[in-house]
């Protein structure tokens, strides 16, 4: 049973399946996820019924040549992830990145034809659209910025008001002591500049692959020499992230660790009932 926590904790803090497809909506989306955005994505661009039937065609035959993989095919580490060294989370994370690149491809492959059933006229709106997402998303990253900023200065006494006890989300479930809450803020201030990198690298990646889908010079040497480009800041990003997890687990004691193999391996138990 803990082996199949640590595999989950690993799978978890790798995230590589919203990593590669690289949606640019949205990191950590299931495998079918990024098709559903897409149809969000296309909505008020006035599609005709034509425009309808050859997306529909686009989606059923991706769809059908990359089936939804099963809860228990997902590969999960053979090691301990709690000891694992740096090259073992190096290693299993480029053979997972190796391993869906077909898929990655396919998806790419999916979005360029549909964007090109697009007309002039809904491929401009489209476009608008991304640029004004661009500018909402960064004011709420300054937002976010901001209020982070307040509310350490709360955490210190700086501020007015109560001091509030911060939630944990990764280790939901569990209670922590003042000492580990206080460990594992150290631990994410570490982690900020390095986070902050790797988040950078991540959004150039997106940018670039949606530049390419939308281009004339698509295809599979352009995609293959793009991947192969950002390869190894993508897979270091994701070690670092691996390692982070690792270091803020190592905070909880053993009896919390039981806890959360308990937690997790009822979760699982739960996704079994309602998996399709």
């Amino acid at each position: 049973m803990k082996k199949l926590l640590i595999a989950s904790v690993t799978v978890a803090a790798i995230g590589l399946g919203g990593l590669v497809l690289a949606q640019p909506l949205g990191p950590g989306m299931r495998h079918h996820e990024p098709v559903k955005e897409m149809v969000k994505h296309l909505r008020d661009l006035s599609l005709s019924d034509t425009q309808r039937e050859e997306i529909k065609t686009l989606v059923s035959a991706f769809k059908d040549t990359n089936p939804r993989p099963k809860f228990g095919d997902i590969e999960k580490p053979s090691f301990d992830f709690v000891t694992a060294t740096e090259a073992q989370l190096s290693a299993f994370i480029q053979a997972q990145f190796e391993e869906r690149e077909a898929t990655h491809f396919a998806f790419a492959q999916l979005r360029h034809d549909i964007y090109n059933v697009l007309n002039e006229e809904q491929q401009a709106t489209l476009l608008a659209r991304d640029a004004k997402r661009e500018l909402d998303i960064q004011k709420h990253r300054d937002a976010f910025v901001k209020q982070d900023a307040r509310f350490t200065k709360r955490m210190d006494g700086e501020g007015k008001g109560p001091k509030r006890k911060p939630r944990e989300f990764l280790f939901e479930g569990i209670e922590l002591s003042d000492e580990q809450i206080a460990s594992l803020a150290e631990l994410r201030e570490s982690f900020k500049d390095t986070s902050k990198t790797n988040r950078e690298a991540l959004r150039n990646f997106k940018d670039a692959q949606r530049d390419l889908i939308r281009s004339q010079s698509f295809s599979q040497d352009a995609w293959d020499a793009l991947i192969a480009q950002y390869k190894g800041d993508l897979v270091s990003a994701k070690v670092e992230k691996a390692k982070q997890h690792q270091a803020m687990f190592q905070v909880l004691s053993s009896e919390q660790q039981a806890k959360l193999e308990a937690l997790r391996e009822e979760e699982r138990k739960l996704r079994e009932i309602f998996k399709p």
